[in-house]
C-alpha cells in the first residue's frame, strides 16, 4: 500500500480486532477500513475510529503489524523480520516507469535458477537481490527471492510501458524458463 506522499507501506493482512483480512477491506479517504466491523486505520496504522463506539478514542496500542517496506528498482521489498533488518538492495530507483510483469515461483534452489537466468536473459547484470537485462529485447528488472532450500521466487518488472501482447509474451517466456528449471516429481504407483 502506498501513502498519499508515495511512501510504500506493508502491513500484516490481519485486523488487530478480530483477525479479518485487511485486504478484503477498502480505502475511505486516507484510511483503511476493515470489512468486518469497520475499524478505521490511518496511514501510520493507528486505529482512528471504531464505528460501534463512535465517541471512544481508540487505544494507541491498537494497530496492525507493520513491516519495513521500500521501493527499489521498481520492486516493492518487504521485510517481515525486525524493522532494523537491512537486507534490502540499495540500488537507486529507476528513472523510468516500470510495469509489473509476473512473479514466478521455481521449485528449485536459487543457484539453479540464477544459472538458468544467465543463459536466458541477455546482458544479465546480477547482484545479490536484483537482476537486470533483456528478455526478447525487453528491458527487465527482477527481484530474486530465496524462499527456502528448494523454492525461489523471481519477481519481474519491465522498464517502460508495454502493450498487452508484449506483457503476455513475457509471461509465457517466464513460464517457459520456470518449466525448464523446476524440479518435478512424478508419483510412482
Amino acid at each position: 500500500m502506498a501513502r498519499a506522499d508515495g511512501t510504500l507501506q506493508a502491513w500484516a493482512d490481519r485486523c488487530p480486532h478480530r483477525g479479518m483480512r485487511l485486504s478484503l477491506g477498502f480505502v475511505r479517504g486516507d484510511r483503511l477500513v476493515c470489512l468486518y466491523h469497520g475499524w478505521q486505520f490511518d496511514v501510520e496504522g493507528a486505529c482512528r475510529q471504531v464505528p460501534a463506539h463512535p465517541n471512544m478514542t481508540p487505544p494507541s496500542t491498537v494497530s496492525p503489524v507493520r513491516y519495513r517496506a521500500v521501493d527499489r528498482s521498481g520492486i516493492a521489498w518487504v521485510s517481515t523480520a525486525d524493522s532494523s533488518d537491512t537486507a534490502v538492495p540499495e540500488r537507486p530507483a529507476p528513472e523510468t516507469a516500470t510495469e509489473p510483469i509476473r512473479s514466478v515461483w521455481f521449485t528449485a534452489e536459487t543457484g539453479r535458477v540464477i544459472d538458468r537466468l544467465r543463459s536466458e536473459v541477455e546482458d544479465l547484470d546480477l547482484d545479490e537481490h536484483v537482476a537486470t537485462g533483456r528478455i526478447d529485447g525487453v528491458e527487465i528488472r527482477a527481484g530474486i527471492q530465496r524462499v527456502d532450500e528448494t523454492t525461489t521466487a523471481v519477481h519481474v518488472v519491465a522498464v517502460g510501458k508495454l502493450p498487452a501482447e508484449t506483457v503476455t509474451r513475457l509471461v509465457r517466456r517466464l513460464h517457459d524458463i520456470r518449466d525448464s528449471v523446476t524440479t518435478t516429481v512424478e508419483a510412482v504407483q
